[in-house]
């Protein structure tokens, strides 16, 4: 995402620990180096040699461990984005109300924002791209975002409206907070402010 991030959330992050490989194996270093040259410069704009680089291995060690650089990236959102989902649903109950769906979600996302910040950035970055390849686009918060949105708006809970555009606006309120606060333009963490995020949004959706 280029040279102006916030470098000193990302020097909290342990190298050794893993995003689907297990803490403190090579794997997991491969991962964590791999990350932050994403974050930092885009997929397109980083090379196998240069991951290999990052930590300190041969090409064809790398190799061993992901058959190429786009089996590695897909593994890491995948990996993300089931965390992601989980701290979702981990907070998230049947039949939870409109409200609740939000701070659900935008718990999550401010969650991950504070304590995974490179997986935050990969996954702000990168989850169209991949969801859109898999085709499972109905699995990510968002949409779950937008489907109840679309129910609410269906019992006359929130005026009618556009659904997706609405979601898309009410989880902007986060999303762009979260950006600014990789750039570090917000210097508090997000975790502290979810309560007024979650007005913010609510706000948004119940704007005719």
């Amino acid at each position: 995402m280029s040279k102006y991030l916030n470098k000193a959330l990302f020097m909290r992050e342990d190298p050794k620990r893993g995003v689907s490989a297990p803490d403190g194996s090579t794997k997991a270093r491969i991962e964590r180096a791999a990350l932050r040259l994403f974050a930092e410069h885009g997929i397109d704009g980083v090379s196998i040699k240069d991951i290999a680089r990052a930590c300190n291995l041969s090409d064809g060690a790398m190799y061993r461990h992901f058959e190429s650089k786009e089996a590695l990236s897909r593994q890491l959102f995948e990996a993300i984005h089931k965390r992601l989902m989980g701290l979702v649903k981990d907070t998230l109950h049947d039949g939870a109300s409109l409200e609740q769906t939000v701070r659900a979600v935008v718990s999550a996302f401010c969650e991950l924002a504070e304590t995974e910040p490179s997986q935050f950035a990969y996954h702000l970055t990168q989850r169209n791209v991949f969801l859109a390849r898999s085709g499972d686009g109905g699995a990510d918060p968002s949409s779950l975002m937008a489907r109840r949105v679309s129910a609410a708006m269906a019992a006359g809970e929130i005026p009618k409206d556009d659904p997706e555009l609405k979601s898309a606006m009410a989880m902007g309120v986060v999303m762009q907070a979260g950006e600014y606060r990789l750039f570090g333009r917000i210097r508090s963490p997000l975790t502290g402010h979810v309560e007024q995020f979650v007005r913010a949004v609510m706000a948004v959706l119940k704007t005719g």
